[in-house]
């Protein structure tokens, strides 16, 4: 089996509402959906990321680029083709290359599981389990008890961890976590998630002031670069530190890992340039004795399901994951991820297990043609209105 072409297609895919935090909004995800291609007949599915800072015109040329390399390549041997991709100069270059690899890789995965008729989770090791327990992802609203009501709703729907962001008014932050609290009970987790929005001072300060509410982790308080400040934060504040953007690579993992700078590591396939590397720190987890929530980036069901074929294989996802059920109002795959309860469920059919809806495929394309990227990021290019002091 060969590589013959590889199709790159952007899709928006609209959300239930506007989705903000501290950098911006945005209504849609823009995602590229990866068609490999290959001599047997056989396509693979995989999908590029595109929320941040690489556009469209950026994710095409780089994907053209990386098609060059795969072409006429086997999809049998995925390690060969990210070895190559580094070797042809890319590995100064690994986090912007990653969010084009990881898809592309992904589409090998889907294409061998297709020809050997076997699910992925095959090749990583073999599922040690077919569910996963999923986060409710609340999202902002001015009014707090709209907030408060939608978490005691999903935890009345069998949610066991309510996650928010915060980092943008510490008194409005404080009072959220006190009331959501107090709205679902002692019993659930919070999750709360910060995007860098702190310096170490000011993070020690606000979550002294959390953890008498139970907060089971805070994400990313301060900088991604700061793995001392993370580090800091981990041992003064009283609260958990989940390490995302901090996350972003293997070399930054380990040194994460290094310095004990968090109490739980998150990351995904677009981060790190493939299911294979992901594989790799899942790896690294269980040999650190950390938990390993995955990081949903545009969570569609095509990505999500192929981050949880890998999460199977392993012993460190102890925690609920991400998974941002009621955040899109429509997908583009034939049968969407099933939150059923509370829990995210693994398919056991050949590759990774989705198909795509041709019918939204052309009709969400059409809607990106119109619309054109939907960044993650401020339109305001000063972005002083979104963040905050520290």
């Amino acid at each position: 089996m060969r590589v013959t072409s590889l199709d790159l297609t952007f899709l928006n895919l609209p959300l239930v509402r506007p989705e903000r935090w501290t950098w911006g909004e945005r209504s849609s995800y823009t995602v590229g959906l990866v068609e490999l291609h290959t001599d047997v007949g056989i396509t693979g599915l995989g999908e590029v990321n595109v929320c941040m800072g690489p556009d469209t015109t950026v994710i095409t040329a780089l994907t053209q680029q990386l098609a060059g390399m795969v072409i006429g390549e086997s999809p049998l041997a995925p390690q060969r083709l990210i070895s190559r991709v580094m070797a042809e100069g890319w590995y100064p270059f690994h986090r912007t290359a990653s969010l084009v690899l990881g898809g592309i890789e992904m589409s090998c995965w889907d294409a061998m599981g297709k020809f050997l008729k076997q699910p992925i989770s095959t090749f990583f090791g073999g599922a040690l389990r077919q569910s996963f327990a999923s986060m409710y992802y609340v999202q902002r609203y001015e009014d707090i008890n709209n907030m408060v009501e939608i978490g005691k709703d999903a935890v009345g729907r069998g949610f066991n961890t309510i996650y928010f962001k915060v980092g943008t008014e510490e008194q409005r932050d404080l009072e959220l976590v006190r009331r959501m609290r107090e709205g679902i009970g002692p019993s659930p987790h919070i999750r709360v998630d910060a995007n860098e929005a702190w310096s170490p001072g000011t993070a020690v300060r606000i979550l002294r002031s959390m953890a008498p509410f139970g907060i089971e982790y805070i994400e990313q308080p301060v900088s991604m670069f700061d793995i001392d400040g993370m580090a800091h934060v981990r041992r003064a504040s009283g609260v958990a530190v989940g390490a995302n953007q901090t996350s972003w690579g293997p070399h930054a993992t380990l040194e994460v890992v290094r310095k004990e700078a968090a109490d739980v590591i998150m990351t995904d396939p677009h981060q790190e340039g493939g299911l294979l590397p992901f594989k790799r720190v899942l790896g690294l987890c269980e040999m650190a004795g950390l938990p390993f929530v995955v990081h949903a980036f545009n969570a569609t069901s095509l990505s999500l399901i192929a981050d949880l074929q890998v999460l199977s294989t392993s012993t460190a996802p102890i925690l609920a994951q991400q998974g941002h059920p009621d955040f899109l109002a429509d997908d583009y795959v034939t049968k969407p991820l099933d939150y059923a309860d509370g829990l995210l469920q693994v398919p056991q059919l050949p590759g990774i297990g989705v198909d795509i809806d041709k019918e939204k495929l052309v009709k969400y394309h059409n809607r990106f043609e119109e619309e054109g990227m939907a960044s993650i990021y401020s339109a305001d290019s000063s972005a002083s209105q979104v963040i905050p002091a520290i």
